[in-house]
């Protein structure tokens, strides 16, 4: 796009050399910028975009957007703007050709659950014949794009930019994940929502939000986002979901006394067969998810499901389709003579829900490995080594995504919420490859192991740095050694 158009009525100051310029992407990071892009120089919560201009311009960005004058090693056009975060929305929006607009944008918000529900979605849109993409934790995808996620919602030019894609590519409709940093920072500007989706609400992020009341305000805001003729979709066995149901004036609701609820369920190691009611008939559903949580997630899904008025045989096997998430709750059977789960859960709730479906399922003894992550919010630390040890027979504290924190300094906490618990059934491997080194080799028959914290991911955070550490391989690799070589004698 001609650069005079892209910034026609923005509050730009524009250099006449850049007028006619053709400007062909928007990028706020200069590790990804392309030929052709605007680099937009963002001052961040830990980097200034200032001091990448030299890359940017190497990688091949024809003109600079930032605040103030240029530094004096700026060797390309640089464009004044007050505010160049607040930029970003419509400058991307221009600049991909409005791509949000040609799509059926479904947001989903709440503490857990957030990748199983954008998961069950696409898996019952495309069941629907709704060409479907998939944005969040796990990753970018759809069709033969599928991209590693840098963070569960994306920058807001990294949005459209991704929304092009997936449309060029056939798709109709989006569901994305969207956090509470994301409404908060502007990451989701501009964006009109079809459908609005609340899972729950507990304790995380209380390092960004002032307390929880400013946590749930952030969450709700997403809502606000909604088309005139758009549908929020609410959690009413949450009590911040019901405030927010009684708020909304197109809502559908699912849980307890909700519009769609469960009239009954079996639920097993092979996963959840359930009886669901909706306000057009009842739905019989199989799924080779597991746990009461996962059957909230199936009820929502059918929720969203009864918001687009998709028929029900869609929507049925859509979750029949959807098999297991990656890492939620995600067995690994390397051939151990014990069941094995990974499974992403960060949170108090997250884990209290995890290590009890596991209890309930198995009826083994559960020996867990987990820790917390560094530079998040560290009220939460004493609270899920409680819960730890309360539920769990023996637990192997270690490290998580330590990131700029001591990784010793973390564990400490987690510790200090075992003891609390009671349970002196616990070691310390801050290693998290020996940790789970050393459950291998302690569990046999009797027990499951519960590996927690990272579920999909295939990198381990430390110091600035991304090492490849994935927990399945991890185990696998274990049992290989403590196993592999049994039936030689």
């Amino acid at each position: 796009m001609e650069a005079e158009r892209l910034f026609e009525g923005l509050s730009v100051v524009v250099p006449s050399r850049v007028r006619e310029m053709e400007i062909t992407g928007v990028q706020h990071h200069s590790r990804r910028v392309e030929r052709g892009d605007l680099f937009v120089a963002i001052h961040g919560d830990r980097f200034d975009g200032r001091e990448f201009l030299s890359e940017a311009a190497e990688a091949g960005a024809v003109a600079i957007l930032g605040a103030g004058d240029p530094p004096a090693h700026c060797t390309v056009p640089w464009i004044r703007a007050d505010n160049p975060r607040s930029l970003l929305a419509p400058l991307a929006e221009r600049v991909y050709g409005r791509p949000a607009e040609e799509l059926f944008l479904i947001g989903v918000t709440g503490t857990n659950g957030k990748s199983t529900m954008v998961w069950l979605i696409q898996a019952v849109l495309e069941a629907a014949e709704i060409p479907c993409g998939r944005l969040g934790n796990m990753s970018y995808s759809f069709r033969d794009l599928d991209l590693p996620a840098e963070r569960t919602t994306p920058e807001i030019s990294d949005l459209h930019r991704l929304f092009r894609r997936i449309r060029d590519r056939g798709a109709e409709a989006v569901t994305l994940e969207v956090s509470s940093h994301a409404l908060r920072m502007g990451r989701v500007q501009g964006l009109t929502f079809d459908i609005a989706v609340f899972t729950n609400l507990s304790q995380e992020h209380l390092d960004f939000h002032r307390d929880m009341e400013d946590y749930f305000a952030a969450k709700r805001s997403l809502f606000d986002q909604l088309a005139d003729d758009g549908v929020g979709v609410v959690n009413v066995d949450d009590p911040y979901g019901r405030r927010l149901a009684e708020g909304l004036e197109r809502v559908v609701t699912f849980g307890s006394g909700g519009e769609v609820e469960v009239l009954g369920a079996r639920l097993g190691l092979g996963g959840i067969r359930a009886r669901i009611e909706t306000p057009r008939g009842e739905l019989e559903v199989e799924s080779a998810l597991r746990g009461s949580y996962n059957l909230t997630n199936l009820v929502n899904a059918v929720a969203v499901g009864e918001a687009m008025e998709l028929p029900l045989p869609a929507i049925r096997e859509g979750i029949s389709r959807a098999g297991v998430v990656p890492g939620r709750m995600e067995p690994v059977d390397a051939g151990q003579p014990f069941p094995a789960f990974v499974d992403y859960a960060h949170t108090e709730d997250a884990l209290n829900h995890l290590l009890t479906t596991v209890r309930r399922l198995t009826g083994k003894r559960i020996l867990l490995v987990f820790g917390c992550g560094g530079d998040r919010d560290a009220g939460k630390r004493v609270h899920m080594g409680r819960t730890a040890g309360e539920l769990a027979d023996l637990v192997i504290v270690t490290s998580d995504n330590p990131r700029s924190e001591d990784p010793l300094a973390i564990i400490a906490a987690v510790e200090e919420g075992i003891k609390a618990s009671g349970n002196e059934r616990y070691r310390i491997l801050p290693d998290r490859r020996d940790a789970i080194r050393r459950a291998v080799s302690i569990a046999d028959g009797d027990w499951t192991l519960v590996v927690a914290g990272k579920g999909n991911e295939t990198g381990q955070e430390i110091q600035d740095e991304i090492y490849p550490f994935s927990d399945r391989e991890e185990i696998a690799r274990a049992v290989e050694d403590q196993y592999g070589h049994a039936d030689d004698d």
